[in-house]
């Protein structure tokens, strides 16, 4: 078995999903353009890339596709169907279909120059709310970077792109085996919270603080700890990120408070959105 399906290969997954194009692909998955045959629409498909013979992928896998299916928030991406699929004999591989979201990442937006206060504060309330909705429902999505964050405007004459969480792949919910080693480090280097770094137990508050380092990078178009991942992790373990005297008070303020070392220090997801709001509805009423 090839660990993802082959360009070209015509495959009619479920009976139904043509795939296309590979849209990105990452070490557990290759997420695909498709065509859902039956209702006439176009749908993104993520294929996993291990076949089931390792249990401890295969409940990796499963957790991921209970977790995101469950939820429904504007803020998060859409489940709409999953499945598996025979690429080879006794070698069953996991589907899952989503709402095909049209848009840049956060990540392509901060290499094109920084976003503005107005941007920033937009951006920051979707995500944080949807945040708030994951946290409602014991689920900590724990890798929060610009890379998982998808700018998206479902018409032309829209006012504003709609900032859109993705990629499950390492979400922790309560109630659903952990698949992390005790010890060890999940997520993404520049973006860890101190506790994710030391490789403790994680709540809500660690994706406020790496929310806070994705909003401080949105106004700086800078990472706070850049560099290898090593010591970008342990960077933060050792000092505050470097927050410009430039930005207004209330930015200073908040952004202080969501990277507070100690999760307790942190502003909880319910304030954070209050917060947000007030500076995006400030900056609009200014302009």
């Amino acid at each position: 078995m090839t660990d993802q399906v082959a360009p070209g290969t015509e495959v009619l997954l479920g009976g139904r999903y043509r795939l296309g194009p590979a849209l990105g692909s990452g070490g557990a998955a290759a997420v695909h353009r498709a065509r859902d045959m039956l209702l006439g629409r176009e749908v993104a498909i993520k294929v996993y890339r291990s076949a089931a013979t390792d249990q401890a992928e295969i409940d990796r896998q499963e957790a991921e596709i209970r977790t995101i299916a469950a939820l429904n928030h504007p803020s998060l991406v859409t489940v709409l169907d999953a499945g598996v699929y025979l690429p080879e004999k006794d070698k069953p591989t996991i589907f899952l279909v989503m709402e095909l979201l049209n848009g840049e990442n956060l990540h392509a937006r901060i290499q094109r120059g920084r976003l503005s206060s107005e941007e920033a504060a937009l951006v920051g309330f979707d995500i944080a709310d949807g945040l708030q909705y994951l946290a409602d429902r014991a689920v900590v999505h724990r890798d929060i970077k610009p890379g998982n964050i998808l700018l998206v405007s479902y018409s032309s004459g829209e006012a504003r792109r709609r900032a859109k969480l993705i990629d499950f792949g390492i979400a922790k919910s309560d109630g659903q085996p952990e698949m992390a080693t005790p010890g060890t480090t999940t997520g993404t280097a520049p973006y860890l919270s101190p506790e994710q770094a030391s490789g403790e137990e994680v709540t809500p508050a660690s994706d406020v603080y790496s929310l806070g380092l994705v909003i401080l990078e949105c106004l700086t178009g800078v990472r706070a700890f850049p560099g290898e991942a090593i010591p970008s992790a342990v960077a933060r373990l050792m000092r505050d990120p470097d927050i410009p005297k430039s930005l207004p008070d209330a930015w200073r303020s908040l952004l202080a408070e969501m990277t507070a070392r100690t999760p307790e220090d942190r502003p909880g997801l319910r304030d954070v959105v209050l917060r947000l709001r007030g500076i995006a509805v400030a900056e609009l009423a200014e302009h």
